[in-house]
């Protein structure tokens, strides 16, 4: 105001109401630009502070769901003492569940030979642990129509496609793991009761 004042002394009435209405105008803009950094500086320490909480959750997450380092595991399957073939014409899989039920699953696809390697999620491995193993595996057959459908045929007994009947049990250690899983087809095991 003492700005407006002085300009007063010195300028015409006309030049001294624009003059006053300036400094004020000016005076009000310097104390929103001040609010406005204020806003401004709030924000960005909320953003900051947002941002760094996320990244310790993600960080926290990412190491709570690796559970440590993961242990590779890898086996070969057979069926009758025979590998058993996955690829094209078999869909054939291994499943390892954690005998606690916490954890995570891992799951392996059977190659051509019955090898299989198990993966958590997208990373190759799986925890340290106990766990039980389902396989399954099931020939595929082409429709015979044109367009149609295929289907399946069962080449595994199914106890040993659920966890409550599966007698696959494995010890997972840190390192290297080799679990060679031995099945009987359906008509084998079934012929021994």
């Amino acid at each position: 105001m003492s700005t407006g004042e002085s300009i007063k002394r010195f300028d015409s009435a006309g030049a001294t109401a624009t003059e006053q209405r300036n400094s004020a105008t000016s005076g009000g803009d310097r104390m929103d630009s001040s609010q406005q950094f204020v806003t401004v500086a709030r924000w960005r320490q909320r953003v900051c502070h947002s941002l760094a909480l996320s990244v310790a959750a993600f960080l926290l997450l990412v190491a709570a769901g690796c559970g440590g380092d993961l242990a590779e595991v890898t086996g070969v399957v057979t069926i009758d003492g025979k590998p058993l073939r996955g690829g094209e014409g078999m869909h054939a899989t291994v499943f390892f569940q954690p005998v606690a039920g916490q954890g995570a699953n891992a799951a392996g696809i059977l190659s051509e030979d019955g090898v299989y390697r198990l993966s958590t999620g997208s990373q190759q491995g799986v925890a340290p642990g106990e766990y039980v193993a389902t396989c399954s595996a099931s020939e595929i057959i082409p429709s015979t129509t044109p367009g149609g459908t295929p289907s399946g045929r069962r080449v595994t007994d199914p106890k040993y496609a659920s966890v409550k009947t599966s007698d696959l049990r494995f010890t997972i250690e840190p390192g290297k793991n080799q679990c060679d899983i031995a099945l009987e087809s359906p008509s084998a095991s079934s012929g021994r009761h």
